[in-house]
């Protein structure tokens, strides 16, 4: 299968963030950066493209709830059964980045279905699915392929250096 260089511009361009807003939670850097290419596509599937993406700097297409303080934007979703749904708005990309970790982090669903009790991404992404974040019966699957074909676990390698040299600093 021959790779898309644009998700590999895309990877490169935010894998540091990725890496960084994970630190210390329980969320694999693989996962989370699969679920970002996904999640930030265009209907084309180009990363990075996507309205929420392009307009809102949301990365993840996280809807802005009644508890969400900050700034808000109209998007039409007639797939979600609604004609209009509010997202949040970030100043930057990586401002996303990190609020959808704290985003997975205070919502009781993903904690009670193990997203951050799972031992390796392939537990995770399926306590992803289990949890509903998407309604796509194959989202895990899809997950999944991407970690594989643009080798993202190396992604959680690097996290798992940076948490331990952060520990030998500490002691």
């Amino acid at each position: 299968m021959a790779l898309n260089q644009d998700r590999i511009d895309f990877i490169k361009k935010y894998r540091d963030a990725v890496i960084n807003s994970t630190q210390g939670t329980g969320y694999f850097p693989s996962v989370k950066m699969a679920q970002m290419i996904i999640e930030s596509a265009d209907r084309n599937g180009k990363s990075g493209k996507g309205i929420t993406f392009v307009k809102a700097n949301n990365a993840f297409g996280i809807k802005a709830n009644k508890n969400w303080k900050g700034d808000k934007m109209a998007f039409n979703t007639p797939k979600d059964g609604q004609p209009v749904n509010y997202f949040r708005v970030y100043p930057t990309i990586q401002d996303s980045i990190a609020d959808h970790t704290t985003f997975l982090k205070v919502n009781p669903r993903y904690t009670k279905a193990g997203v951050f009790d799972a031992k390796n991404p392939a537990e995770q992404l399926l306590a992803l699915q289990k949890s509903g974040y998407s309604e796509s019966p194959v989202y895990a699957v899809e997950l999944a392929k991407i970690i594989k074909n643009y080798g993202l676990e190396e992604m959680d390698k690097i996290q798992g250096v940076v948490i331990k040299k952060k520990n030998e600093i500490e002691k």
